[in-house]
């Protein structure tokens, strides 16, 4: 097996791309002007590479291959159908699963597609977009994985650019929180939703943020990215779109706020927007589609207890009322999950070990930041920070998603993982005091 997936010829086209992106990653390197920040670039995708291919050798050799298996499957199936036929290739590329199509088109020499991941259009959509860079690494597994490490970590290092240049966080702070957090590399850098996901998250979090906070023009090129960002999320997880937006508007209402110096006027300009929040919230709430989506997480839910392809430990939230009260109900226990969870003693298999570590740092933290100081400024100091905004109610917003629809913890880690890096900025951000003393100490004459 460990051939059919890792040959010499597949190992020698790796070496041969992963000289090609080290050759585009030092170009890249060249045009960082931070110097501080430089360290860390290659260090960040040599990281992210490691565990994409740890990742990769875990499911397939240790746990028996599962969805990630199933999606390389499906690329290489489509890969064999190019060049069989490159219009049906295309085809399929445009057009959703199809069971005639199924098996009209593919036979014994282009092999057949796994069937529970061409049924499930979220899964196949992934085998579609790993099909394409197959094509450019000649079906070589462990180069495909070099270049989802290498989007992955130069979308993560833009972040980072970013919040650096914000200036609440240390640099080596911000590298540890947003470049180097262990079970976020593991699950978020194979071949997976998760993966395409995060990549997509972090891009549109960096777009925003610069326009937002350093107002940067808004080119023909970035409305392009920002459209085909929008395009993955809707075809893999619609729902993260509102955990993404939401923020970005109450971070806005933030940063509006902030312009007026009557601490009424900031109070009366957060409350409207407040209000105008909860005002179509309960619009959505009394349409269809917020009974779509909560009905869509029961099913979802439903999958992940009943399907006997999802194994592992599981937990239970009760999702019965799909009514925004009901919601509401649920969202504390939900966030908690989604954050936290899974602890120590719940995490001894080889794949949740490294959350169960970070669950329990992020407990120290929490209990550092309630117990260590005044919780109260710290919670003011946050909301008069437009990012620090935005990373609040994204963290809820995850949280809510992954615990409330998840079941099982290895489904649950998965998708929580893009809160992780957000959170952890949020319990080691600077406080206002720390800034002012830092911009005083920079603003100091010099002795010499």
């Amino acid at each position: 097996m460990f051939e059919k997936y890792f040959s010499v010829l597949d190992i020698l086209i790796a070496i041969i791309w992963l000289v090609i992106l080290v050759i585009v990653l030092s170009n890249h390197l060249q045009k960082i002007e931070n110097d501080q920040i430089k360290g860390y670039f290659l260090k960040n995708y040599f990281f992210k590479a490691f565990f994409s291919l740890f990742f990769t050798v875990i499911y397939y050799f240790v746990l028996g291959g599962g969805d990630t298996q199933a999606y390389w499957d499906g690329a290489i199936v489509l890969n064999k159908l190019f060049f069989r036929s490159p219009t049906l290739y295309f085809e399929h590329l445009m057009m959703p699963p199809n069971q005639v199509a199924y098996i009209k088109h593919f036979n014994i020499q282009t092999g057949y597609p796994p069937g529970w991941i061409y049924r499930e259009i979220e899964g196949w959509f992934i085998c579609k977009l790993t099909s394409v860079v197959s094509l450019f690494t000649f079906r070589s597994l462990p180069a495909t994985l070099l270049i989802f490490a290498y989007f992955i970590s130069t979308a993560s290092f833009r972040v980072f650019e970013v919040v650096v240049k914000i200036g609440l966080h240390s640099t080596r702070t911000a590298a540890w929180c947003l470049l180097f957090v262990p079970s976020v590399a593991f699950w978020c850098t194979g071949i997976s939703k998760d993966s395409v996901m995060f990549w997509t998250i972090l891009s549109l979090i960096s777009i925003f943020l610069n326009l937002f906070i350093f107002r940067k023009r808004l080119s023909f090129l970035t409305i392009l990215a920002i459209l085909f960002f929008f395009f993955l999320i809707i075809n893999i997880r619609s729902f993260t779109l509102a955990a993404i937006l939401a923020p970005l508007l109450v971070a806005f209402s933030a940063r509006a706020s902030n312009q007026f110096s009557s601490a009424f006027a900031r109070i009366s300009l957060r409350f409207i927007f407040i209000l105008v929040g909860l005002v179509g919230f309960l619009y959505i709430g009394s349409s269809s589609y917020m009974a779509e989506l909560a009905n869509e997480a029961a099913v979802i839910q439903q999958d992940f207890s009943n399907n006997p392809i999802y194994t592992g430990k599981r937990y239970n939230i009760d999702i019965s009322d799909p009514s925004p009260a009901g919601m509401l109900r649920a969202f504390p226990v939900s966030v908690f999950f989604g954050v936290y969870k899974p602890f120590i003693y719940e995490a001894l298999s080889p794949s949740l070990l490294f959350n169960g570590i970070e669950s329990t740092i992020l407990l120290f933290m929490t209990l550092n930041f309630l117990f260590n100081g005044n919780p109260i400024k710290k919670i003011n100091w946050i909301f008069k920070n437009e990012f620090l905004v935005f990373s609040l109610f994204f963290v809820l917003l995850i949280g809510f998603m992954a615990g409330y629809t998840s079941v099982l913890f290895g489904v649950l880690v998965r998708i929580r993982a893009p809160l992780l890096p957000f959170v952890f900025l949020l319990f080691t951000t600077k406080s206002e005091l720390q800034i002012q003393d830092g911009v005083k100490e920079i603003n100091k004459p010099s002795t010499d």
